[in-house]
């Protein structure tokens, strides 16, 4: 149909199905590089078709299953095996797959299209209906070359209060345009006169943990050990280069270590290295680099050339994103991709999975002390003040100990006038969104909150590269394993991550397993907002919005959140390109260039 083709950036469409039906794709090849798994692919006896974005890891397995039923294969490709697999086991096929899709398979003898999202989230898949009509793409920017759905673009409040009050973002499958859905992950559903009523969930992330009586110590190390070896082992899988990202952390070391026991040859890793000393991680990056016999290559990329790229990265984003952080990240993705990588492991997800940030670490403290675990609370207060060589540690954190952080959240939620010091017409939305233990906070931060935008907007970023990450902590037996773990072997002792640490420390240098400060990946907001005032003062005297109160001009100028959102607005909404214009004029006299410019090239798929 012409809606179909009129949604596609140029490229050609691929087919019209039923009449009124139609599928596109475009391929970034990494198993099996041959025209065998061009798409859309048909099942060998022409029943099925299938356009398929992502990679499913554990495909070799599955094709000797499948083999073994008396299936025949024309190429090697995992978009076959999905198919093939489809067509032995129907829809439960999707609770076999381990990897990560958005998949699009029309049945042509039940005259039925299905779509379905992996178990997290990690591929994107839209969807809009107008009439009779129903529209889906990996790229929000598909829907809105449909002059139907451009036509009728309008905001979603709900997203634009929660982003700016609250920071919250990708809240039940919504996104920020009015009328455009996120197909909800670990589903699939029939495209019918039912559709959205009928998503069947095939996986959900565990809400009941283990207590220390169901699980030994040994026992935890040996599951989290073995299931992160498996799945690292399957996503070393591909017939293009594969390297690895090894910050030198934890999680990227463990990663390394268990790739080093599955991988052929020398493993190329890919370090980078700040000129700022608190954040370089480099050295211990080389230690375990040097373990482990690695192909190190470091990167010292030219962190600048953000507002000259605003354009670009605005539409690939296609929503409001957290940081200006993520143009460093394109900066250094951008430079392995230019040196022949297109797949690359990472240690992505760890701190999440295995509670690695200070926030758990007090809600734990919180939780031993209420529940009388004074064995934990007071042995987790003493090594975390030896760890910090300080009881001003304490004394700053000892606020998020009582709870009083947390109650702090409730009554700013429950307080509009608190909350909305810029925002105006908008309507304070009746969720709010509170976990009451460690357990459920770690639960809604995989589920709804943290990994579902850091998914969303990694992959855009990866999708525009083209690039792939692999990131083994996500893969679901990982999860299943992390989301049982009882939350004391996660903290313990004064140390995150503890069963994590205590699994791998026979493999990696001490210095690494139990280093005493965690490094993370800092911006600098306040150097930002002096430098680039010029350019934040153009965007705020120019922008039009009707929920902004622009008095707050003090206010504004110093928040990302409220800026990030501004621009999404005149780009998306009021189709303001020539204020993007001039910001990049602007910015051509005040920064350097990035080290590599960033192009996007809006695939729609990889696989």
């Amino acid at each position: 149909p012409e809606s179909v083709r009129a949604a596609l950036p140029p490229i050609a469409a691929a087919g019209d199905f039923a009449a009124s039906i139609g599928l596109a794709h475009r391929r970034f090849s990494i198993i099996d590089l041959s025209a065998g798994g061009h798409q859309p692919l048909f099942s060998q006896d022409g029943s099925c078709c299938v356009v398929f974005n992502g990679e499913i890891y554990n495909y070799v397995e599955l094709r000797e299953e499948l083999v073994k039923l008396g299936v025949t294969f024309r190429s090697t490709s995992d978009t076959e095996v999905l198919l093939e697999a489809y067509r032995i086991w129907d829809t439960d096929c999707f609770s076999r797959f381990n990897g990560f899709w958005a998949v699009a398979l029309y049945d042509f003898k039940k005259r039925r299209l299905i779509l379905s999202r992996d178990r997290l989230g990690k591929k994107p898949l839209y969807w809009t209906q107008f009439g009779s009509r129903l529209y889906f793409a990996s790229e929000i920017k598909s829907l809105l070359r449909v002059p139907a759905v451009s036509n009728s673009r309008k905001v979603n409040e709900e997203a634009v209060w929660h982003w700016c009050a609250d920071g919250r973002r990708d809240l039940e499958n919504s996104t920020f345009f009015d009328g455009i859905h996120s197909l909800p992950a670990a589903c699939w559903t029939v495209v019918d006169q039912n559709f959205p009523n009928n998503i069947h969930i095939f996986w959900d992330v565990p809400r009941e943990r283990l207590h220390e009586a169901d699980i030994s110590v040994p026992e935890a190390m040996r599951l989290v050990r073995e299931t992160l070896d498996d799945a690292v082992r399957i996503r070393l899988r591909a017939d293009v280069p594969l390297a690895l990202e090894l910050s030198g952390g934890l999680d990227s070391s463990t990663v390394l270590a268990l790739a080093a026991r599955h991988h052929p040859g020398r493993i190329t890793t890919y370090t980078v290295k700040f000129t700022d000393p608190q954040w370089d991680e480099e050295p211990f990056a080389r230690s375990v680099a040097s373990r482990y016999n690695t192909d190190y290559r470091v990167l010292e990329p030219e962190m600048g050339g953000f507002w000259q790229g605003i354009t670009a990265f605005t539409e690939l984003q296609e929503e409001p994103y957290h940081s200006p952080n993520m143009q460093t990240s394109q900066v250094i993705w951008s430079l392995m991709r230019a040196a022949g990588t297109k797949v690359a492991l990472t240690g992505a997800a760890g701190d999440e999975m295995f509670g690695g940030y200070s926030r758990y670490y007090w809600k734990a403290q919180f939780e031993n002390f209420i529940h009388g675990r004074l064995g934990h609370f007071v042995g987790n207060a003493l090594h975390w003040t030896e760890r910090q060589h300080s009881l001003t540690a304490i004394g700053r954190e000892m606020v998020g100990m009582l709870g009083l952080r947390l109650l702090a959240r409730r009554v700013k939620s429950a307080i509009p006038a608190l909350n909305n010091l810029y925002l105006k017409n908008i309507p304070m939305p009746r969720r709010q969104y509170y976990a009451a233990t460690l357990s459920a906070w770690l639960r809604e931060e995989i589920v709804n909150t943290q990994i579902p935008y850091w998914l969303r907007s990694g992959e855009k970023n990866y999708m525009g590269m083209p690039f792939e990450a692999r990131t083994p902590f996500l893969d679901y037996r990982v999860v299943e394993i992390a989301t049982r773990m009882p939350t004391t072997y996660l903290i313990r002792h004064g140390w995150h991550k503890w069963i994590l640490r205590k699994a791998m420390e026979d493999s990696l240098p001490a210095d690494v397993v139990w280093r005493r400060v965690k490094m993370g990946f800092p911006f600098p907001y306040e150097r930002f907002f002096i430098t680039y005032r010029s350019i934040i003062d153009l965007i705020l005297r120019e922008a039009r919005n009707p929920y902004i109160d622009f008095s707050r001009y003090a206010r504004l100028r110093t928040d990302w959140n409220a800026l990030s959102y501004i621009l999404w607005y005149e780009f998306f909404i009021n189709d303001n390109k020539p204020l993007f214009k001039r910001i990049e004029e602007m910015s051509a006299a005040i920064e350097q260039p990035a080290a590599m410019p960033y192009v996007p090239e809006y695939l729609m798929s990889s696989s």
